[in-house]
């Protein structure tokens, strides 16, 4: 029950962090929690994003999840790795421009940053 807990507690830091920064911004507050140093929990974390990009990028092909596992092992990565952190960042501050000049309305304050 703790351990679901804590899941959701940093699931929803995440979620309702900056726009454009709550990667950076989550992995600093990780690190200020945790520590720097090696842990359990951060060689899991590494293994696993390396294990879903690599098999998103060998499932990638067919039809089906491939992408979306690459970008879920990305985000795992982002996670335990700071410039990995600011390059997810960025890339969701794309999107988020790109889907606003698809819908046709400019990004709300702070969302395209």
């Amino acid at each position: 029950m703790r351990l679901w807990k804590a899941i959701r507690s940093d699931y929803n830091l995440l979620r309702d962090g900056p726009p454009g920064h709550r990667f950076r911004s989550y992995v600093e507050y990780r690190r200020t929690r945790r520590g720097s140093g090696i842990s359990v929990a951060r060689v899991v974390n590494l293994m696993s994003g390396a294990g879903l990009i690599v098999f998103g990028l060998a499932i990638g092909w067919l039809p089906g999840p491939g992408g979306f596992l690459a970008v879920i092992g990305l985000a795992l990565l982002a996670l335990e790795i700071p410039w990995l952190a600011t390059v997810m960042d960025s890339g969701e501050r794309a999107v988020r421009r790109l889907w606003h000049s698809a819908r046709g309305r400019p990004p709300a304050s702070g969302a395209g940053d």
